[in-house]
């Protein structure tokens, strides 16, 4: 099951099979499923910021095998609700998400 999500100012659709390679530039990546029922990956970054430069990292591992797998995040089109961390993850995070956000 692949598909992928196109957003501009003016315009959005989801691209059912893959993706359409003039809607993108530079390198699409591929992401494996953490899961066979819902579109689960693991996140293993996610910045809040006007710019890169003055934007927090707010999902901070405590070590570098926790975050090759990430936080497991559900893929929902469907909602305009972004859920953080309220808490440390049972210790993977060296912080409190939702209190750096």
């Amino acid at each position: 099951r692949k598909f992928s999500f196109f957003s501009t100012n003016d315009a959005a659709e989801v691209q059912l099979g893959g993706y359409d390679p003039a809607t993108v530039s530079g390198t699409m990546w591929y992401i494996p499923a953490m899961s066979d029922q819902d579109f689960i990956v693991g996140t293993t970054s996610l910045k809040f910021g006007s710019t890169e430069t003055d934007s927090v990292e707010l999902l901070q591992f405590r070590d570098q095998d926790t975050k090759k797998y990430g936080a497991p995040s559900i893929m929902d089109s469907g909602t305009s609700c972004l859920v953080i961390p309220a808490d440390n993850m049972q210790g993977q995070l060296r912080n409190v998400p939702w209190d750096d956000f």
